[in-house]
């Protein structure tokens, strides 16, 4: 959580223009460690909390450009435990991983 803190402050300040790809290494990270099995939390919250102990400057006048971040952040957040959270479908059959697999039989 605290180096997403960091990411946005550094976005805020004109440091980081796009950090998608470490953003979702992190949060995936986050999912995993058990973040999304805790109650009452809010990621969103969470982060704009931090964000604002961080760089509260930044935060307190681009205070629009914060929640759209830490938005988008929490989205992406809840598409990895949607993702994670599916069993892959049984429905087709087992195939022949090659063709000589399937007509030594």
């Amino acid at each position: 959580m605290e180096k997403l803190a960091d990411l946005c402050c550094q976005s805020l300040e004109g440091k980081q223009p796009n950090a998608s790809d470490e953003s979702e290494a992190l949060l995936k990270a986050m999912l995993m460690s058990g973040y999304a099995r805790m109650e009452g939390r809010s990621l969103q919250q969470d982060i704009e909390a931090r964000v604002k102990e961080k760089c509260l400057k930044p935060a307190m006048h681009r205070g629009g450009e914060l929640s759209a971040m830490t938005s988008e952040l929490s989205k992406k957040f809840d598409k990895l435990k949607l993702w994670e959270s599916q069993q892959p479908e049984d429905r087709d059959n087992p195939k022949a991983a090659n063709l000589s697999s399937a007509t030594d039989s």
